[in-house]
């Protein structure tokens, strides 16, 4: 059954994440208001950063820390004793939309509205290296990039799409979601709101990365070789795309201000190419063109791949902020955090 949590914010929640056991949930709000729950439902904890907003929660799944950013700053709290946090960790410039791990968790990446992206080394607590310079608005999101240990994808309000290698600091490649052919000759939704990047998603076998976009398309790119393409766009979503998570290598969870959450199941995207004659949707990299100009043939095949990959949608009760797909006692559970000031926990049949 779906579980509310209730009684802890007093205004929209803004992130969530769950542990790795699934057995505890924080959650980030308006107002500067940090709550810890029970996946019960109990609420463990609550502490308030006055005239700051919580943007972005993230525990790590090989300690026993929780890292929350307010305005600029980063709080690390210890989950074994929530009562007060344990370090402060500083060098953004301006207010942070997210915090990403590694995954061997020795950096934590902080984007912001400035559009620079703050690497953390956590073992040394300091700022390891700064990406600047590329995106030229609010940086909304970055991830990781699975077993390539020094790279990581950011995505911003720019319609920038941008591949670093940190360690150098260096821009690997950079995409313009503007270029890509992802509206369709009946639907105008796509067409009315730019393709802002709000997040990014990798699968964990590093094959698939995926941009959830403003004009409510999901942008999926094969990043199984160096130089990552996209392959094919989804539609589903009437409005913005907010958020995208992986629930296994191959499927997918988005979520909008349409109030929907969509499964994909990416895999199926083959059986539509081999009914195409083996073609893909054409890659788009920088200012190319679509393969022979063809924006139909383009939109078409998205349109087949979408209703092939399409799983099931189900209608939520408020925009989507933030999402997170969980295990508990071996059951596909998502954390939901909307405009309202509760938290729901929905059970998933995957």
């Amino acid at each position: 059954m779906t579980t509310l949590l209730s009684s802890g914010h007093t205004e929209s929640v803004l992130s969530v994440d769950v542990s790795s056991d699934g057995k505890l949930i924080a959650s980030g709000g308006e107002g500067g208001e940090i709550c810890a729950w029970s996946i019960e439902g109990t609420l463990l904890h609550k502490s308030v950063h006055p005239d700051t907003d919580c943007t972005s929660v993230c525990f790590a799944s090989l300690s026993n820390n929780l890292y929350v950013s307010t305005e600029d700053k980063i709080i690390i709290y210890d989950i074994r004793n929530l009562s007060q946090p344990v370090e402060t960790l500083s060098g953004n410039q301006e207010e942070i939309n997210q915090l990403v791990l590694d995954e061997k968790e020795k950096f934590l990446g902080a984007c912001d509205d400035s559009g620079e992206i703050k690497i953390f080394d956590l073992q040394e607590k300091r700022v390891y290296k700064t990406l600047r310079h590329k995106h030229t608005n609010i940086c909304a999101t970055a991830c990781f990039r699975p077993k390539k240990p020094w790279e990581i994808f950011t995505g911003g309000l720019d319609s920038k799409l941008i591949h670093w290698d940190f360690s150098r600091p260096k821009c690997l490649n950079q995409y313009n979601m503007q270029e890509l052919q992802s509206n369709t000759s009946d639907t105008e939704t796509y067409m009315v709101n730019p393709p802002f990047l709000h997040h990014l998603a990798a699968s964990k076998n590093g094959k698939y990365l995926v941009g959830a976009l403003e004009n409510g398309i999901l942008a999926v790119f094969d990043s199984s070789r160096k130089n990552i393409r996209e392959v094919f766009s989804l539609y589903a979503h009437s409005q913005g795309v907010s958020q995208v998570h992986f629930v296994s290598d191959t499927k997918v969870l988005s979520g909008g201000n349409d109030c929907s959450i969509v499964l994909w199941d990416l895999e199926k995207s083959v059986s539509t190419e081999t009914e195409n004659d083996g073609t893909q949707a054409p890659a788009v990299n920088g200012g190319s063109e679509a393969a022979n100009g063809s924006t139909q043939s383009h939109d078409a095949q998205n349109e087949s791949v979408s209703h092939a990959c399409k799983v099931t949608e189900i209608q939520h009760t408020g925009k989507i902020n933030w999402m997170k797909p969980f295990l508990n006692n071996g059951c596909q559970h998502l954390a939901i955090a909307d405009q309202s000031s509760n938290v729901t926990i929905m059970p998933l049949s995957i």
